[in-house]
Order: C-alpha cells, then sequence, then structure tokens
C-alpha cells in the first residue's frame, strides 16, 4: 500500500516537473513581463509630462544685459 502511494507521488512529481511546471514558468514569466512593459509605459508618459517646457511671458523676463569679457 505505502510503495503504490509512493510510486504514485513520484508519477505526479515528474509529470508535474516535466510537463507543468514547464507551462507555469511561462504563464508567470509572461505575465511579470507584461507588468514590466506597462510601469514602464506609464514611467515615460509621466516623464514627458514633465519635460514639457512651460510657457512663460517675455513681460516678465526683464532687460537683456550683455556682458563683455576683459582679458
Amino acid at each position: 500500500m505505502i510503495s503504490t502511494l509512493l510510486l504514485l507521488f513520484f508519477a505526479i512529481l515528474i509529470l508535474f516537473r516535466r510537463r507543468i511546471f514547464p507551462w507555469l514558468l511561462f504563464f508567470f514569466m509572461n505575465r511579470l513581463a507584461k507588468k514590466m512593459m506597462q510601469q514602464q509605459n506609464t514611467h515615460h508618459e509621466q516623464e514627458k509630462k514633465k519635460a514639457q517646457p512651460k510657457k512663460t511671458s517675455t513681460a516678465q523676463l526683464g532687460d537683456y544685459i550683455d556682458y563683455e569679457e576683459i582679458d
């Protein structure tokens, strides 16, 4: 009885290792890659929003002063 259960356990373990584990690994790696891509896209969108130059009016800038170099 015990030997039959051990053989059944090892058969299921071998089946899991050869057939099911690679599929599970592929599934979780694919899911992780999708999450990383989504996170990267949101990060790039946030960077684009920060990188947009703010428009300033020329009336607030003041006068332009040209300095000359002294040797």
